[in-house]
C-alpha cells in the first residue's frame, strides 16, 4: 500500500488580492488600508522601513488577469521581501516566478554583479548570508549559498531561457536540501550543514516578476519548529535572568526645555546637567532649573576630553552666513543654515571664551562640524580641537580640516586627496607613539599633532575602486586590548569595502572584514573573557542593520541582523550588577538588549510601546545611552511627540 503523503499546514502565503495596482511597500509612507495584511506579513529587508527614502521597487501588477508582484531593476540594491515572523528549519516553499531580465547592474551589495538573478532564499541570517534557489542570467537554474561577498554554488544546471512562469520548489528536511522545477526539468538534492535555520522570502536582482509565495510544514515539522521556539525563548529567559527590565523614570517636555536636551557632566564633575540648543543654548539642572544661559543661537555643540578648571570646554557654531535648501535623508527637503562663527563656552560658567570666523564655505557644503571629541595635538590640556566639513559631494563627509586651539588660533590646515573622512566619526585620537601628544585618524589618514601626514592607508586606492566605498565612514584607533605586547590598530569602515583593520603605525592593512556598507561604529566592553574594548560595527546602504563585533585584535567575533532598518547599536552598562549589553534602537520591534555572544537576553516592551505605530523617521532615539545626575546608571530615552522618555533599570 502506497503511504499516504503528510497534511500539510501553510504557514505564510504571498496574497495581493484586494491590493490596488501601483507599487506596495513603499518604506517611507504609512501603509494603506488595503496593504496592512500583507504588510503584517512581509517586509522589505532591503529597503528600510520609515527610516531612508530608498524605494522598495515592488509594484502590484495586472498579468494576463492575475496580480503579480513585480520586482523593478535597482541601481543602488536589489529587490527582495522576507515573511515576517516565519523562522523555518523544515519545511517547503514554493514560488511563481517569471524572470524578465538576463542582466543586472551592480549595486552597493554586489557591485561586481553583471547577471539577473531571482528566486527564494531560505535560512536567512542576515541579508548577506542565506540559501538561494533561483533563476541566473536567464540560462540556469542555481543553488547557492551566500557568506557575505562569498557565493558557494551548491548545485546548477542549464536551461532553455524561460518565457513565462515556472515553479521552484525547495524542501528541507534537516541537512538535506532539494530544489525542483517541473517545467525546467531540475531535480537538484544536496546536504549543507552551514544554516540550520532562517528566515524565507524572494529576493531578484533586475526585473522579475512573483506570482505565488507559499510556505508549509507538515505536522511533524510544525512540532519540531515549534519545540524550538519554545527552546529559544527559554534560552532568552535563562541568558537573561537577573537582567532588570526597562522601566519609564522621567520625562521631558522639549517645548519646555527650548528645544532637545543633550546630558552631559560639563558644569561639575561627576554630575550630568543638561545642555539644551535652541534660540539661546541653555545649562539646566535635571529638575529644569536653570544654571547659566547664552543668548544666541549656538548648535552642534561638543565638549572637551577633559574637565578643567572652567568644567568642560563647549565648542559650537553661532551666526548665520547663508541658508540653503538641501535633500534630507528621509527623501524631504529642508533648510540648512550656515553659519559663519565658531565659539569656546566654557561649560561651568557660560562664558564664550574665543570666538573665530569660520572659513569659507564651498557650494556643495551642507555645514561645518567638529571632531567628536577634542584632543591633545599642539598642547597637552587635551583642548585642541578640529573643524571638519559635510559636503554633498564627498558623500556626507569632506576633504578639508582645520585644527585649532582653545583659543581658536589655528594650528594647521590639510587637504585631503584619494579616499576621504566621511561621517562624524571618522575622526578619532590617539597617542601612537607614546611621545605626550595626540595623533589624529582622519578617514584613512594618519597626521602628526602638527599636520604632517604620517601614513596613508595602504588599501586607499582599492577603497577608490569599489562601489559605494571611496572614503572612510567611521574609524577607530588605539591599543584596544590593553595588552602591553599588543601594537595598536585602527578600524577603518569603508562603506562597500568594509571594515579594514590596519597597523596603527604604519596604515598598512592586517584584515579586511566583507561585512557589507560599513558606516557606524562604537566601542565597549562586552566580552569579560576577552581584553580590553570590542568594536561594534553596523552597516547600511544596500544592507541595512547588520551588526558585526570584532575583538581589539581585530577578529571577527559575530554578525547578527536585529532588523533591517540601519544604524542604532551601541553599548550599555545596565543596571547595579553592570550587565555589559548591547542596546539595539532602530525600530518598534529592535527595543531589545543583546549580549557580547551575539544572543538576545532581553526584550524591551515598556520602549516599544512608548514607539507605538509611528514611522522611524518621527521618534528620536538618541545616539547612545544616557546619565541624569549623579547617578551612575546608564539610562535610555525616546523622543516622541516633543516628550523625551527616559528609562532605566527596574530594579
Amino acid at each position: 500500500m502506497k503511504r499516504a503523503e503528510p497534511e500539510m499546514a501553510v504557514l505564510v502565503r504571498l496574497d495581493l488580492s484586494g491590493i490596488p495596482f501601483g507599487p506596495v511597500l513603499r518604506p517611507m509612507e504609512p501603509v494603506p488600508e488595503a496593504e496592512r495584511g500583507l504588510f503584517s506579513t512581509w517586509e522589505t529587508p532591503l529597503s528600510p522601513w520609515g527610516g531612508f527614502d530608498v524605494g522598495a521597487g515592488l509594484a502590484c501588477v495586472d498579468d494576463a488577469g492575475r496580480p503579480a508582484l513585480e520586482c523593478a531593476e535597482g541601481e543602488r540594491h536589489e529587490r527582495a521581501i522576507v515573511a515576517r515572523k516565519v523562522d523555518l528549519r523544515d519545511g517547503t516553499i514554493v514560488a511563481e516566478v517569471k524572470p524578465l531580465a538576463a542582466n543586472a547592474l551592480p549595486n552597493d551589495d554586489s557591485p561586481v554583479q553583471t547577471e539577473a538573478l531571482a528566486g527564494i532564499v531560505f535560512r536567512v541570517q542576515t541579508s548577506r548570508a542565506y540559501y538561494l534557489f533561483g533563476i541566473q542570467g536567464k540560462r540556469r537554474v542555481v543553488l547557492l549559498r551566500r557568506n557575505d561577498d562569498e557565493f558557494a554554488v551548491l548545485a546548477g544546471q542549464s536551461i532553455a531561457a524561460p518565457q513565462d512562469y515556472v515553479t521552484l520548489e525547495v524542501r528541507l528536511d534537516g541537512d538535506s536540501i532539494r530544489c525542483t522545477s517541473p517545467e525546467l526539468g531540475v531535480d537538484m538534492h544536496v546536504c549543507d550543514t552551514v544554516y540550520h535555520a532562517g528566515k524565507v522570502g524572494f529576493r531578484s536582482a533586475n526585473s522579475s516578476r512573483l506570482r505565488r509565495f507559499e510556505v508549509s510544514q507538515t505536522p511533524g515539522q510544525r512540532r519540531r519548529d515549534e519545540s524550538r521556539h519554545a527552546r529559544f525563548e527559554r534560552e532568552i529567559a535563562e541568558w537573561g535572568a537577573g537582567i532588570p527590565d526597562a522601566t519609564l523614570v522621567r520625562t521631558y517636555r522639549t517645548a519646555d526645555l527650548g528645544g532637545s536636551p543633550v546630558f552631559r557632566d560639563f558644569s561639575e564633575p561627576g554630575r550630568f546637567d543638561i545642555l539644551v540648543e535652541g534660540k539661546q543654548l541653555r545649562a539646566l539642572t535635571p529638575e529644569g532649573a536653570l544654571i547659566w544661559e547664552v543668548p544666541e543661537r549656538i548648535v552642534r555643540c561638543v565638549f572637551s576630553r577633559d574637565f578643567g578648571p572652567a568644567g568642560r570646554l563647549i565648542y559650537g557654531f553661532a551666526g548665520k552666513r547663508e541658508e540653503r535648501r538641501a535633500k534630507d535623508i528621509a527623501g524631504g527637503e529642508s533648510v540648512l543654515t550656515v553659519e559663519n562663527e565658531m565659539v569656546v563656552i566654557e561649560g561651568r560658567t557660560g562664558k564664550i571664551v574665543a570666538r573665530a570666523e569660520l572659513p569659507p564655505n564651498v557650494p556643495t557644503q551642507r555645514f561645518f562640524d567638529w571632531s567628536p571629541r577634542s584632543a591633545s595635538l599642539a598642547n597637552s590640556d587635551g583642548t585642541d580641537i578640529v573643524l571638519r566639513e559635510w559636503r554633498d559631494d564627498h558623500g556626507g563627509g569632506g576633504i578639508r580640516l582645520w585644527a585649532y586651539d582653545r583659543g581658536l588660533n589655528l594650528l594647521w590646515e590639510h587637504v585631503q586627496t584619494g579616499a576621504h573622512y566621511g561621517h562624524h566619526w571618522a575622526l578619532d585620537f590617539f597617542d601612537v607613539d607614546g611621545d605626550g601628544r595626540e595623533e589624529m585618524l582622519a578617514g584613512g589618514c594618519l597626521y602628526r599633532g602638527d599636520g604632517t601626514i604620517l601614513w596613508t592607508h595602504d588599501r586607499a586606492d582599492e577603497m577608490q575602486q569599489i562601489r559605494g566605498a571611496g572614503h572612510y565612514d567611521a574609524v577607530v584607533m588605539g591599543n584596544l586590548t590593553g595588552e602591553a605586547e599588543d601594537d595598536p590598530v585602527a578600524f577603518l569602515c569603508g562603506g562597500s569595502a568594509g571594515v579594514y583593520v590596519v597597523d596603527a603605525f604604519t596604515g598598512a592593512t592586517r584584515v579586511v572584514h566583507r561585512i557589507g556598507h560599513a558606516q557606524g561604529r562604537s566601542i565597549g566592553k562586552l566580552r569579560p573573557d576577552l581584553p580590553g574594548t570590542e568594536v561594534l560595527a553596523v552597516t547600511r546602504w544596500g544592507n541595512y542593520g547588520i551588526l558585526t563585533l570584532f575583538s581589539g585584535r581585530g577578529e571577527r567575533l559575530w554578525t547578527i541582523q536585529p532588523d533591517y532598518v540601519g544604524q542604532g547599536a551601541t553599548p550599555v552598562k545596565w543596571g547595579k550588577a553592570g550587565h555589559r549589553l548591547i542596546w539595539t534602537n532602530t525600530s518598534r520591534d529592535a527595543q531589545l538588549f543583546f549580549d557580547g555572544h551575539g544572543r538576545l537576553v532581553k526584550r524591551l516592551p515598556e520602549l516599544s510601546r512608548v514607539w507605538g505605530d509611528r514611522m522611524n523617521r518621527d521618534v528620536g532615539r538618541g545616539g547612545s545611552p544616557v546619565r541624569i545626575g549623579t547617578d551612575p546608571t546608564d539610562l535610555l530615552t525616546l523622543t516622541v511627540g516633543g516628550v523625551v522618555h527616559v528609562f532605566g533599570p527596574a530594579e
